[in-house]
């Protein structure tokens, strides 16, 4: 619901348009709720956006994903944030990364790109999940933190692509794209000697 009520057309219109598809899409999702059920979402995610402007990038969504959802079922164990921030600082070290394309192949709820952002927020993100609602987490964490970038609900080892969406990229919004507008599907990163990786994370 709320990756639709983000959508560019809504935000940039001011919801004075709206994007058919996107709407119908939400109307799909509405549907099972009564009101009731709504208003708490709609307060949820009141609550989300607070958390965010208080500790901007992070991750209040995955950890109540891994606390309350999974429970680490299905090898759903998000990479802690302490060890984020390590990673964040041996991939970029001393130096300030702008103007780069980073890169997230298997993302959980986009932690590792958002602690890579609160250092150096001037890069483009790009994330990979092959879980929906993970993707999803992602494209709110990155919204709300004003990243900009692309995720992509995918299989990062096959390239099987299901959906994804722009975060942010022609002014402030969320933008459903197919695989054919995907950077991460039609120029996928083949690293090779001059290529530094560390973990998950990838400059490219």
């Amino acid at each position: 619901m709320s990756v639709c009520s983000y959508h560019r057309i809504n935000l940039q219109s001011k919801c004075t348009e709206q994007d058919p598809d996107n709407e119908q899409r939400y109307l799909e999702i509405t549907r099972p709720y009564e009101k009731k059920e709504l208003t708490i979402f709609a307060k949820a995610m009141g609550e989300l956006v607070l958390n965010v402007s208080k500790d901007p990038y992070s991750d209040l969504l995955g950890r109540y994903f891994t606390e309350n959802v999974t429970s680490g079922h299905n090898g759903q164990f998000f990479t802690p944030e302490p060890v984020c921030d390590l990673m964040t600082r041996l991939a970029s070290g001393a130096q300030t990364v702008e103007h780069k394309s980073v890169l997230d192949p298997a993302v959980g709820s986009g932690r590792l790109l958002m602690s890579f952002a609160k250092l150096h927020p001037r890069n483009l993100f790009y994330a990979a999940d092959s879980s929906s609602t993970c993707a999803q987490m992602t494209v709110l964490n990155m919204f709300l933190n004003g990243m900009r970038g692309e995720v992509a609900h995918m299989n990062s080892l096959s390239m099987s692509w299901h959906t994804g969406w722009e975060v942010n990229m022609e002014g402030i919004g969320i933008q459903p794209i197919d695989c054919e507008k995907s950077r991460i599907w039609k120029s996928p990163q083949i690293l090779d000697a001059q290529t530094e990786a560390i973990g998950q994370l990838t400059l490219f």
